[in-house]
């Protein structure tokens, strides 16, 4: 009896494995290999593990089940089940199906590792490096010693900031699953010792339940609170009164909020394991920067970034330097479209401003107080010429939103970020940046150490308290990613290289 059951298991392999390699043959030949109405995407990779195997087939009924589950689960991780072949799977048999299995492993394991949407497609000048690893292998790895969940689970981000916000996502999931939240009507503006219905639907939504009498239709301290605290977790002014800005973030519904934090996941999924210790980082959704010293925030302060036509761009860099006392090298087309009018409309402009016509005929500004650089400038060389900076004009730092500069980042605590970077070179202490700064005359100091700087755009994240803190999509490219990510097949094109 076990005779004939291995001649019939070996018979059944060899069948099988010439059937694996049929496909493969029309993979390399045409380029493209669909099965069971399921286009096949990770042909290099696919083809890579399978050549590793000699062609034999890979699944056993097991781990194929465990793959499914998995895969199942991927809305944890905001991500659709769609792409990876479900449906293909049920209804496919013998290599048809090992080969969809296969496909589906290493479509859901990019996707965890490096994201579903290529953020090159979206943001042409991106240039952080992707995560890699040699999928085949770990997947081979899997199906020897039957992890085939756990190695899905190792290959998304482990950072904090996803693990949390994956969190938020399930919580959020559940809200929207149960009917949401409430709405708040529209109307004049809420706030304390007001009364009716509309204060009632406030404290209903911001309780997450349905109005009912137990409610009271009176703005009282309680509900003042409330109100408070979802405003400063939502990027708004803490004063209390529920205005037309606070009514529309509170009537952002559940399943838009599913969205966002999605998006933001898989911006997660774009960044490199390792950020660099210490590292600054700079969220320009929430104007602010943060210093992250041994996994620990040491400064948070607020940012000024750019306007909606000269945005601040998303890239990383390192700070080498600081200027002290900075000359303002004029960007020539800011001189030629707002500076040189102003100087032809009054021929005293320049001089109250401390502007300079050097030699080649380019503009600059000296040094001072007047310096729209301020006394600070953090050099961090990069494509953009775009750097940190101390600024003049420190009642831009007590809006709501501010977008406000050319494109370039102000800082509200110039100072003490200097003092920070600068703490293990003794030579430089707050006295003698002080001192520093009363020459008047330029100065650069050299970092001994390059720090790490991101400057990027999270519109959902974990604050250091653990709360969620969510901010408008000033620039627009949540509307951008979401509808990426609901794309029936977005594909890296690493995926389709045989490496």
């Amino acid at each position: 009896m076990r005779i004939w059951a291995l001649v019939f298991a070996l018979a059944w392999t060899t069948v099988a494995r010439g059937d694996v390699r049929a496909l493969l043959d029309v993979l390399k030949r045409t380029g493209s290999l669909t099965i069971a109405g399921e286009p096949v995407c990770a042909t290099g990779a696919l083809q890579n593990f399978y050549h590793r195997r000699h062609d034999e087939p890979a699944w056993t009924d097991a781990n194929a089940a465990a793959l499914i589950r998995a895969i199942e689960r991927s809305e944890e991780e905001g991500l659709d089940a769609q792409p990876y072949h479900l449906a293909g799977i049920a209804k496919a048999e013998d290599a048809d199906r090992d080969i969809l299995l296969t496909d589906a492993f290493l479509l859901y394991g990019t996707h965890l590792l490096q994201g579903r949407v290529d953020p090159q497609s979206l943001i042409p000048a991106w240039c952080i490096e992707p995560r890699r690893i040699d999928l085949p292998a770990v997947l081979q790895a899997a199906l020897e010693d039957g992890t085939v969940e756990q190695a899905l689970e190792r290959l998304a981000p482990r950072t904090d900031g996803y693990t949390r916000l994956r969190a938020a996502l399930a919580s959020n999931r559940t809200i929207a699953a149960n009917g949401g939240w409430p709405p708040v009507d529209p109307g004049p503006a809420l706030r304390k010792g007001d009364r009716g219905g509309r204060v009632a639907q406030l404290e209903a939504r911001l309780q997450s339940g349905a109005p009912s009498p137990a409610l009271g239709e009176i703005f009282d301290e309680a509900l003042d609170r409330l109100v408070r605290d979802f405003q400063s977790h939502h990027g708004l002014n803490p004063d209390g009164i529920a205005g037309a800005a606070t009514i529309r973030e509170l009537n952002v519904s559940a399943e838009q909020r599913v969205e966002q934090l999605a998006a933001n996941l898989e911006r997660w999924r774009w960044m490199p394991d390792d950020l660099g210790d210490p590292h600054v980082m700079v969220n320009i959704a929430a104007f602010e920067l943060k210093v992250v010293d041994r996994g620990q925030t040491r400064m948070t302060m607020k940012t000024v970034v750019g306007k909606q036509f000269t945005e601040t761009p998303f890239f990383p860099a390192e700070i080498r330097s600081i200027v002290l006392n900075p000359y303002w090298n004029v960007p020539e087309k800011i001189a030629d479209e707002e500076l040189w009018p102003k100087q032809r409309g009054d021929r005293t402009f320049f001089e109250r401003e401390h502007i300079e016509v050097v030699t080649d005929g380019r503009l600059r500004q000296t040094p001072g107080p007047w310096n729209s650089l301020g006394r600070i400038k953090f050099d961090m060389p990069n494509r953009f010429t775009v750097y940190l900076h101390d600024t003049p004009a420190r009642h831009l730092f007590a809006a709501e939103t501010r977008t406000f500069s050319h494109g370039c980042i102000r800082v509200e605590k110039a100072f003490e970020l200097a003092t920070w970077l600068l703490r293990d070179q003794p030579e430089w202490t707050p006295e003698t940046i002080d001192a520093a700064i009363a020459t008047g005359r330029e100065k650069a100091i050299p970092l001994r150490t390059p720090v790490p700087v991101y400057v990027l755009y999270w519109t959902a994240f974990i604050a250091d308290d653990g709360d969620l803190e969510l901010r408008r999509d000033v620039y627009g490219p949540d509307a951008a990613l979401i509808d990426a990510l609901h794309l029936s097949q977005p594909v890296r094109s690493s995926l389709t290289r045989r490496r």
